[in-house]
């Protein structure tokens, strides 16, 4: 059938259109719309934190799969410099022994720690305030990749650990701007230089989860000598994870994180991640393994959470349209039966009639032409 039949055909029906098929053609309509407009909503809130990012911008153009992963400690159960070295050589043994090996002048993996306490913060002009610091280890920017006001990150090779960077909150409050590198801070009256100032993600997501006046970064070093209770309650890899599972389970394997969770976060909205948030939706504002997330962390619970009611509305919006479109299909099809079911053995029939009337046809035609003398003229 050539295009112009088809849209007169279509034009056609649709001018019989009575109040209830123009009714249930708009609802349709809006309900695939608004299917459609919950997928790209839910595409949207996916890529909105920067700090689930680490594997894919680590991958690269390179053929190797990984895997971004996080363990969260229970409080009070939480690790040291000296077991995150130790998992690091047991990591680094495990993927020899599956033949994962670095590139030459590269690394199979990246990996970050920290430890969360409370400090009293001051400057020369009087000014103090009691926020929460994050003691970081390994490449803790590349997971977090703060915006930078002014100054530089801190990094975990630093030779000397005195270095603090804050965020903008409170560089103001201590100092009134953002320009303070080289500017001398006291931690629990110990003195710091300032690195630099960063500027918290701008993400929904961060402003809800993140309600504190302030903070500051520094390295887990420098935390353990002014707090000597201090411990890692958080660590972040990126490594390979050539098949589905494999880095997760290699990391529960030889990280031993008793009570704590392991999220994989590269993974985290994937339909059946998303479709485990829903049949635990009522249940995950319930912590009992002792476990306190940081901001970021609950920042990409709240995104999961849309992520997973979107994908819920983009379910039941698209189902009465598919439903309605499965019908007309069924009854089309019925229709198509029966018409065949009378129609074919009509015409079979009647093929089966002209075939036997052409037969008797020859036959006669073949008799007559028997019956006549030779040469085929008729007698005088």
């Amino acid at each position: 059938m050539s295009r112009p039949n088809l849209f007169r055909r279509i034009a056609a029906a649709v001018k019989k259109f009575g109040f209830k098929q123009w009714f249930l053609l708009i609802l349709n309509a809006a309900l695939i719309l608004g299917s459609l407009a919950c997928a790209l909503g839910l595409r949207s809130v996916s890529g909105t934190l920067s700090t689930l990012t680490a594997a894919k911008r680590f991958q690269g153009e390179g053929e190797t799969r990984f895997a971004q992963l996080a363990c969260y400690l229970p409080v009070g159960d939480g690790k040291t410099e000296e077991d995150v070295r130790s998992f690091r050589q047991s990591l680094e043994s495990k993927l020899v022994e599956q033949s994962l090996e670095a590139p030459e002048g590269g690394r199979l993996y990246l990996d970050a720690y920290y430890g969360m306490e409370s400090v009293t913060i001051s400057s020369d002009n009087g000014s103090n305030s009691t926020v929460k610091a994050v003691g970081a280890g390994g490449d803790f920017f590349y997971f977090h990749p703060l915006h930078l006001r002014s100054g530089s990150y801190i990094k975990g090779d630093d030779l000397m650990d005195d270095l603090v960077l804050l965020d903008e909150e409170l560089a103001w409050k201590l100092f009134g701007g953002t320009e303070l590198a080289g500017l001398t801070v006291y931690i629990n009256s110990v003195p710091f230089v300032v690195s630099g100032v960063v500027a918290r993600e701008a993400d929904f997501a961060t402003e809800k989860a993140y309600t504190g006046d302030g903070g500051l970064y520094m390295s887990f070093s420098a935390m353990s000598r002014l707090i000597e209770e201090a411990s890692i309650t958080g660590y972040e890899i990126v490594m390979p994870n050539p098949i589905s599972g494999y880095a997760k389970s290699l990391l529960s394997e030889v990280f031993p994180i008793g009570t704590g969770d392991i999220v994989e976060n590269s993974g985290r909205y994937g339909l059946l991640r998303l479709w485990d948030v829903i049949q635990t939706f009522g249940q995950r504002s319930m912590r009992t393994n002792g476990v306190i997330y940081p901001y970021w962390e609950n920042a990409g619970r709240l995104t999961e959470d849309y992520a997973a009611l979107l994908l819920l509305l983009a379910v039941l919006l698209a189902l009465y349209p598919l439903l309605a479109a499965l019908v007309l299909v069924i009854r089309d099809i019925r229709r198509a039966y029966r018409f065949a079911k009378i129609r074919i053995p009509e015409k079979v029939d009647a093929a089966v009639e002209k075939r036997r009337e052409e037969r008797l046809e020859k036959a006669f035609e073949k008799k007559e032409e028997e019956g006549k003398p030779d040469g085929g003229s008729e007698p005088s």
